[in-house]
Order: C-alpha cells, then sequence, then structure tokens
C-alpha cells in the first residue's frame, strides 16, 4: 500500500467515525429542542414568501406609481405560497416521526 492509499483510508476511517458521532447526536436531541426546531421551521416557512411578496409588491408599485394593488395581489399569492410551505413542511416532520418511531 502506497502513502496515498493509506491517506485515503485514513479518511475514510474519520469520515466513518464522524458519521456514527453524528447519529448519536441526533439521537440525544431533547423532545422540547425538537418541538422548538419544527417550531422556528414552520414560522420561517410561512413568513418568508409573505414578506417577498409584500416587498416586491411594494417595489412594483412604487416603479410604476401605483398605491397598493401589487403589494395587495402579491402579499396574497405569498400567503398561498407560505400556506403550501407550511403544509409541506408538517408533511416532512410527520415523516421524519414515524422514521424515529420505527
Amino acid at each position: 500500500m502506497n502513502e496515498s492509499e493509506k491517506d485515503i483510508a485514513d479518511i475514510d476511517a474519520r469520515i466513518k467515525k464522524l458519521r456514527q458521532k453524528h447519529k448519536k447526536s441526533e439521537h440525544k436531541k431533547s423532545k422540547t429542542a425538537k418541538l422548538w426546531e419544527n417550531a422556528v421551521r414552520i414560522a420561517a416557512e410561512f413568513v418568508a414568501p409573505v414578506f417577498v411578496g409584500i416587498s416586491i409588491g411594494y417595489l412594483l408599485d412604487k416603479c410604476f406609481d401605483t398605491r397598493i394593488f401589487f403589494m395587495l395581489i402579491l402579499a396574497i399569492f405569498g400567503l398561498a405560497a407560505g400556506m403550501l410551505n407550511v403544509y409541506r413542511a408538517a408533511k416532512q416532520i410527520e415523516k421524519d416521526i414515524d422514521r424515529s418511531e420505527q
């Protein structure tokens, strides 16, 4: 075995050790930490598209010198996108919970 093969084997062993350590640390998360993690994720999934929609609508209203036409339309689209994101995130969280219980 030459030196480069030894280095590759050493790196492979390190990666395996880190993966095992990471799996162990995932199982050690408390229920409270997991709940907070999910709550923050769902809040971000909802708020981000609403904020983006309102911001782009505001800029378009300023650009075209309209009142709040674009802002209202894009806010509605942002709300719809936010609800869809929350639904998808909830489904993913449900799958993760089912996998962790098995």
